[in-house]
């Protein structure tokens, strides 16, 4: 899982019938979600740019709550459970430096959790310097920092979507 929504298809027999992938959920018509739009046009071209790019893959909400109702209407039948060799193609890749950026995670989340906030920081810029795709370190380590403590990282969350790619955000729904 590399942000937020994302979600893996696991059937009966603990077998994952679809990878990690964005899952949004449906909205409502009113839902004030969709009005944001209205506040990221009078953002500055760039601020606009990125954001829009980082959202452009969200699109039909309705899509990924639907192939999970057939999934669950038809199970192994479902047009949208994949092969195991398709699951695997699919898959984020794990070399070493990804299972280094968790470890450096984990380190990271113990060290804030036992008061120890201002030392969990290097071990958060690890972890998403191994991992630069990983959208859920950089988020968390961005909520757990003290704000009085000034800028601890290099960049800002969206100078940081825009120099390791926009679309790594939520990359797009293969359905």
């Amino acid at each position: 899982m590399t942000n937020a929504p994302f979600a893996i298809w696991i059937d009966e027999d603990g077998t994952i019938v679809r990878p990690a992938e964005v899952a949004f959920a449906p909205q409502a018509a009113d839902d004030e979600r969709r009005d944001q739009s209205s506040f990221v046009a009078q953002l500055p071209e760039r601020q606009r740019r990125i954001i829009e790019g980082m959202t452009a893959n969200i699109g039909d909400t309705d899509r990924y709550a639907a192939a999970v109702r057939d999934w669950a209407r038809h199970g192994a039948d479902s047009p949208y459970v994949l092969s195991e060799a398709e699951v695997i193609e699919r898959s984020r890749p794990r070399p070493p430096e990804f299972g280094l950026a968790a470890a450096h995670f984990e380190l990271a989340q113990h060290l804030h959790r036992s008061g120890f906030a201002r030392d969990a920081v290097p071990h958060f810029e690890e972890a998403h310097r191994l991992d630069p795709t990983n959208w859920s370190y950089h988020r968390e380590a961005l909520s757990l920092v003290d704000p009085e403590w000034g800028a601890v990282y290099e960049r800002d969350m969206l100078s940081e979507v825009e120099a390791v790619g926009i679309e790594t955000f939520y990359p797009a729904l293969e359905m």
